[in-house]
């Protein structure tokens, strides 16, 4: 058999499958939609766990499994079944990835879909988490988990966390390794921030990526470099009674080990009558 032959036999294949999933994702909503006009029981409690259904299917688990993730896109489509968020997380985690763990899109779409309409992000996390265990070589997972703490919940230390485990993967993208250095930066953390986007400045080989990179690094050690200088003004005067009458006192009094200066590679701004450090520039990205 000629290889054009054999590759159009294949396509066929694939396609019957991907018609008879179709067929199936609605003939199972249909018979759920039965159910649920018949016994008044919720439905999706007659589905088993994946575990289960994995032996029902006699090898065939992944095409069961992408026709049960067919039917839950088209179930939870549907805006007029009011209950449809009860039974979520155990059909996306009980159900299709038992039926198939190395399945990525139910982990995908259901972590969406109970993010953006169940608004549920922690049932989201606890799906994603169990991607990352089950496909430890798919960056994509803990990125996306990392996303959802940054953009849904506003936590930039677990977000951070997740971004770290996405950057142990071969093959990450580049983007992540600076999503995860802001995210400190978001945190408070600026010092950690500082020292990531430093290293992407210096390993980079992207012109776009430095430029990005030094606009972070400049105000991040402005930021740095003017808060160290405080707390030694601070710690002088505690010890003195008066604020340092120049900043070299603070090399003097063994405050400080060096004296920073500027991402322009000038000396900060100080008075001395209020013990004030300030710098003579502008933040690149003014915030």
């Amino acid at each position: 058999m000629s290889a054009v032959a054999t590759t159009l036999g294949g396509r066929r294949r694939m396609g019957l499958c991907a018609v008879t999933g179709l067929l199936l994702a609605v003939l199972v909503q249909s018979r759920i939609e039965g159910v649920r006009r018949s016994s008044g029981v919720h439905p999706l409690l007659y589905l088993p766990s994946g575990k289960y259904l994995r032996v029902m299917a006699l090898g065939f688990d992944g095409l069961l499994a992408d026709v049960l993730y067919l039917w839950s896109i088209q179930y939870y489509g549907n805006y007029d079944i009011r209950d449809r968020y009860d039974y979520l997380e155990h059909i996306y985690d009980q159900v299709i990835t038992e039926l198939d763990p190395h399945y990525l899109d139910p982990y995908l779409i259901g972590a969406l879909i109970m993010t953006t309409e169940a608004r549920q992000p922690e049932m989201a996390l606890r799906l994603l988490d169990k991607g990352i265990e089950r496909n430890p070589d798919q960056w994509i997972m803990p990125f996306e988990a990392g996303f959802l703490c940054h953009d849904d919940l506003n936590d930039y230390q677990r977000a951070a966390g997740y971004f770290e485990r996405a950057l142990r993967v071969p093959g990450v993208h580049p983007l992540v390794r600076r999503l995860y250095a802001e995210m400190y930066n978001r945190a408070g953390d600026k010092r950690t921030s500082l020292r990531e986007w430093s290293e992407i400045y210096q390993t980079s080989t992207d012109d776009y990526v430095r430029n990005v990179a030094w606009n972070h690094v400049h105000d991040l050690k402005v930021s740095v470099d003017v808060a160290d200088l405080t707390d030694a003004v601070a710690g002088f005067r505690a010890r003195h009674g008066r604020p340092p009458r120049r900043l070299q006192d603070l090399l003097a009094s063994g405050l400080l080990g060096v004296l920073p200066r500027d991402p322009e590679d000038r000396d900060y701004i100080y008075d001395p009558e209020n013990g004030v450090v300030r710098y003579r520039g502008g933040l690149v990205l003014a915030r």
